[in-house]
């Protein structure tokens, strides 16, 4: 039963001889709690260890302890440590490996703090001398709770100690600098394990730094490093083939943040393919990791047909390689930013008829699909079922397989600029359009974002005083009007409001006009002022027009005057 690793098999011959009057000896005690534990039921183990004085030895504690952690129990295995370790507790010392169990399973759960703090403990339990393992170990759990200056602390301790440095110790030290973004320590390290210590870096300690060089945005590093890896003679799997590839995609995520023109020599999407086509040469199958960095490529070079091919081969592949909700949604942005609506919809429909709930990510590359190829209705559709208001829309039912609100995606800033960016083309996104409809709508999703805190929150100074600077023109837009507006409310309200000037802060800088918008202010390239565009909405979206100035002290702001504000009121007729 043991050798066949059938633990409940073996427990219960254990439980026979124990009901026959055979008493096990601790040898079998021990043989059968190690196969509880190797088959995962660690509770068991735990019984058995609990009700047994004989059976507790530093072997049956390490195999529970050891049970404990690879079942997540951290809890628990800290708890039979302290039991160890309590003076006339179990009687039973705890040994290093105790404590490298114990830590381990920290790390596996990122609690570097307790890690630490479990160190500490195994350098003052006399007879117990922490080894490379310990160390090992308590690094692996800096840098999964995210403390890379912990971990190289740690490297420094060992060196100093004079134990022998591996892969594995160093491998940790470099993972946690990956995930502090600290690049240029992890290449030193990878180089200092070569000059250094005669370590020559294996796959693992090369993958840990290919993927810090893609943390810190330094993707040609990482295809260098892959280079190295082949000239070296190390097999190249399928865990650092995702790393090169991942470190092109965010690459190509921060061009597309930062509004950049891709380089031509750059090409990442050629190069993501490239190497998904090597991973096939190789014999390995491309998983979702490898598709999805390589489908962020493509949308953020705009080759939308490139991203469409490649969900179109994981809707094909195995189980590994099924597209998963980073896929789609990148697929469904590289669809968004080439104005490919039609296609984003129904990729966004196979999201969902896979069992995939839809999140903001994949709404927000909808909308801005939507944007880009000027479809309002489509777009106020979408908008009005993800607030959960299906069927109070007027449009006609579409061939959209739409999400129901479920209350788990909530619409966020993002969300709010492409749907009032996609409504504004209504109107051509003139500002003198006179279209009530398009003025409606907006003004009905604006409305909602203030309710749900999205805008307007947290940007009064004063009572008049608003905070209009880092919203795109058609938000900054219906915002104006929803300000005055509730002025006019508040004035014609029982307890008539007394009024002040308005102050709209909008900074001195360029309007932001969303990309692929053709607001009436493109025809201008160098753009204009949002604050002068302000004014243009004072101007043009209220009968009669509301006058505005920009103080001299305040360049970055546009102020209506309380006298201004008074006699616009006096002038307007009530709201309906």
């Amino acid at each position: 039963c043991i050798a066949a690793r059938q633990g409940n098999q073996a427990y219960q011959v254990l439980q026979n001889m124990i009901s026959k009057g055979i008493q096990p000896t601790v040898y079998t005690f021990e043989l059968v709690i190690t196969s509880l534990a190797q088959t995962g039921q660690w509770r068991r183990a735990l019984q058995l260890l609990e009700t047994n004085m004989d059976v507790k030895t530093v072997v049956t504690y390490n195999t529970v302890i050891s049970a404990c952690a690879k079942a997540g129990e951290v809890g628990m295995a800290k708890s039979l440590l302290q039991r160890m370790t309590k003076h006339g507790g179990t009687g039973v010392r705890p040994d290093i490996v105790s404590f490298n169990s114990v830590i381990s399973a920290c790390a596996n759960q990122s609690r570097w703090k307790d890690a630490l703090r479990i160190l500490d403990k195994c350098h003052r339990t006399p007879g117990v001398d922490p080894d490379i393992i310990t160390y090992t170990n308590a690094m692996r759990a800096c840098a999964k709770g995210g403390n890379p200056e912990r971990a190289l602390m740690l490297l420094q301790v060992v060196k100093d100690k004079g134990l022998r440095l591996d892969n594995y110790c160093y491998a940790a030290v470099i993972d946690a600098c990956a995930k502090g973004k600290m690049w240029k320590r992890a290449l030193e390290l990878l180089e200092e394990m070569r000059e250094q210590h005669g370590i020559t870096p294996n796959e693992i300690a090369y993958s840990v730094t290919i993927t810090a060089c893609g943390n810190g945005g330094q993707w040609k590093k990482s295809l260098e490093l892959l280079e190295q890896m082949k000239s070296l003679g190390l097999n190249v799997n399928l865990i650092t083939y995702n790393a090169v590839i991942t470190a092109l995609s965010k690459a190509a995520r921060r061009n597309t943040r930062n509004n950049r023109a891709h380089d031509k020599h750059d090409d990442l999407w050629k190069k993501a393919l490239e190497l998904l086509d090597e991973i096939k040469e190789k014999g390995y199958e491309p998983d979702g990791f490898s598709y999805s960095a390589a489908i962020t490529c493509c949308g953020a070079g705009g080759k939308w047909e490139e991203a469409l091919g490649l969900i179109r081969k994981m809707q094909k592949g195995g189980p590994r390689s099924r597209p998963n909700k980073v896929a789609f949604s990148a697929a469904i942005s590289a669809c968004g930013r080439s104005g490919r609506h039609k296609e984003a919809l129904e990729l966004f429909t196979d999201m969902k008829e896979q069992g995939l709930q839809p999140d903001i990510v994949a709404y927000n590359a909808v909308f801005s699909a939507l944007r880009v190829a000027e479809e309002p209705d489509e777009a106020y559709r979408l908008w009005q079922e993800m607030c959960g208001k299906a069927g109070t829309s007027s449009i006609p039912s579409t061939k959209i397989a739409t999400a129901r609100a479920d209350g788990s995606v909530h619409p966020d800033i993002i969300t709010i600029t492409d749907v009032i960016g996609a409504l504004s083309h209504e109107d051509g996104g003139d500002i003198a359009s006179g279209n009530e409809r398009s003025k409606r709508r907006i003004d009905a999703v604006f409305r909602e974002a203030v309710s749900r805190g999205i805008v307007l929150k947290g940007t009064l100074d004063s009572s008049h005083e608003i905070d209009l600077s880092g919203l795109s023109l058609p938000v900054a837009r219906a915002a104006v009007r929803y300000i005055f507006r509730d002025i006019e409310i508040g004035a014609r309200g029982e307890a008539k409001q007394p009024q002040d000037a308005v102050v709209l802060i909008t900074g001195v800088g360029k309007a932001w006009i969303p990309r692929g918008s053709n607001h009436i202010q493109q025809q201008d390239s160098d753009g204009l002022p949002l604050r002068d565009l302000v004014q243009q909405v004072l101007l043009q979206d209220f009968d009669p027009p509301i006058k505005s100035l920009i103080p001299r002290l305040a360049q970055g702001t546009v102020e209506v005057s309380k006298e201004e504000v008074e006699s616009w009121l006096s002038k307007t007729r009530p709201s309906a």
